[in-house]
């Protein structure tokens, strides 16, 4: 017989404050983008998809196939938050922090929005 070998336990990795506002960053942007999906009409076949360092958003609208990557940034903090609808790019922009989920969800949504006055 075999002897079984003991299991060697692993190093633990700190998770440092910035990793954990990162995961925060997109859980709370992938929330608020399911929630507009629940409310949308002629929505159907919704998948979420994690990948490493990020999210892609598969659904289809009338009959468009449509998709929302959410990918890390490489150089610059935060996300790249990019829309295609039957494999053409329709939307770029940048998620860097909670204020901006409802610029970036009316962007890829393609809401409308006031646009707001400039202090003199």
């Amino acid at each position: 017989m075999a002897k079984a070998k003991k299991a060697e336990t692993k190093e633990k990795k700190e998770l440092t404050y910035e990793d954990y506002s990162k995961a925060v960053l997109l859980t709370g942007f992938v929330a608020a983008v399911k929630n507009e999906l629940a409310k949308g009409e002629n929505i159907s076949a919704v998948r979420f998809v994690p990948i490493l360092d990020g999210y892609h958003i598969f659904f289809n609208k009338d009959i468009k196939e449509c998709k929302i990557a959410v990918e890390k940034r490489k150089l610059l903090a935060g996300y790249k938050v990019r829309t295609l609808e039957d494999g053409f790019k329709k939307v770029t922009c940048s998620l860097k922090s909670k204020d901006d989920y409802e610029k970036v969800i009316a962007k890829v949504f393609g809401y409308k929005r006031e646009k707001a006055k400039k202090k003199k």
